[in-house]
């Protein structure tokens, strides 16, 4: 622990990632303003991010292009960055920072943080770009060399309560901090709601994407009315060549619209033109098994009932808080029959709607989750802004 009883200055908190866009949701609109909101000087360092400060948080670029296979040379410039910053704590997000975090520790002699996104064995063993030969023996070794050096730092933060059980025979200090959103009153649409079945990230066809047009086409049969928009990125590998390769009149045609990727403060306002919120995760996927559905929350918050895939989890959410339909993970024709009967029971939707409002703004809120980030910090450094 840092002893910093008497600084002058603020501590000083530098975050990491080789991965994420600058204003990722959970590093900047998270953890980065709850730490600057509790009183510490927050640097983030990302890919692409403009050399200027945002909302009170300093941005740090390091390079973006190249995609997945120029992330190596990325790493020395992000080290020697970080390293120049002589920061308090050193926070990082990405698995393959790991060794440098640890080389951070050794050579600033800083507290060290590893915040871990995703379960990365089960992660690794499903990676379509590694070859299928190699994927079960390079998730057990990224296991082994994620949790001994997880155990060489001061920290690990984790998003769900059973990764954070991973590492506690390796690392005395681990806390569990939800990727929850904060409090939202998102106003209701002036002219009303739309019937259209929202859905919001990354989709790909572990996340919905391959039953979309089989669900979508049994929808349209029912409801003509319906609309499927969907905001965030779209990774189509693996899909069907033939409906990869549609074009957006022929989506339009089933009803879909790809909107894109939006900025964070417009996505509630945008999630509430609809009615349902979708969350067709496939069983075939063992990160979706374990990773805690954040993005429920937010559909919750923005008055959406909920039409969701049978994964633990969140079936789990829905069935307490009441807020919508479980239906079998894979099974388009059980999404279709869930979407349609909430577009026809409008008595239905109000209840769902008024039970996940209430929810997302007195249960499942990030205000307690930024608590711990605070506490964190200030056990690390002995310091209280």
């Amino acid at each position: 622990m840092l002893e910093n009883s008497g600084r002058a200055r603020p501590t000083r908190v530098c975050m990491l990632t080789s991965v994420h866009p600058p204003l990722d949701t959970r590093i900047f609109h998270r953890e980065a303003k709850a730490a600057r909101d509790a009183g510490f000087a927050v640097t983030v360092i990302a890919p692409g991010a403009p050399a200027s400060r945002v909302e009170g948080i300093r941005l740090v670029s390091i390079p973006s292009w190249g995609g997945r296979w120029a992330r190596p040379f990325r790493w020395p410039v992000l080290f020697f960055k970080a390293w120049r910053r002589n920061a308090d704590i050193y926070h990082f997000h990405d698995p393959e920072l790991l060794p440098w975090g640890l080389l951070l520790k050794w050579t600033r002699r800083r507290a060290v943080i590893y915040d871990s996104h995703e379960y990365l064995r089960e992660s690794i063993s499903t990676r379509y770009w590694i070859p299928a030969r190699l994927r079960r023996p390079a998730a057990a070794i990224a296991d082994r060399v994620e949790k001994w050096i997880a155990g060489r730092l001061d920290a690990v933060i984790a998003v769900t309560d059973d990764m954070a059980d991973r590492f506690r025979p390796v690392q005395k200090n681990v806390v569990t901090i939800r990727n929850l959103p904060p409090p939202q009153e998102i106003p209701e649409p002036g002219e009303g709601r739309k019937p259209f079945v929202m859905y919001a990230g990354l989709t790909n066809r572990g996340r919905g994407l391959e039953i979309l047009h089989e669900t979508a086409r049994l929808v349209r049969e029912r409801r003509p009315e319906a609309r499927f928009v969907i905001y965030g990125s779209v990774d189509w590998h693996g899909i069907d060549p033939a409906i990869a390769a549609m074009t957006p009149d022929e989506w339009a045609g089933l009803g879909v619209e790809f909107r894109g990727s939006i900025p964070y403060d417009q996505v509630g306002p945008a999630l509430a033109e609809g009615i349902v919120g979708w969350l067709p995760r496939s069983a075939s996927e063992p990160n979706n098994y374990l990773a805690w559905p954040n993005k429920l929350v937010e559909y919750m918050a923005a008055g959406l009932a909920i039409v969701a895939s049978d994964l633990p989890a969140q079936a789990a959410v829905i069935g307490e808080s009441n807020t919508g339909l479980v239906v079998a993970a894979d099974d388009a024709a059980s999404h279709a029959d869930a979407i349609c009967a909430l577009l026809a029971d409008a008595e239905a939707w109000r209840r769902y709607s008024v039970n996940g409002k209430g929810a997302a703004r007195n249960r499942y809120t990030w205000k307690a989750e930024a608590l711990k980030l605070h506490t964190v910090y200030m056990k690390l450094t002995g310091y209280n802004p």
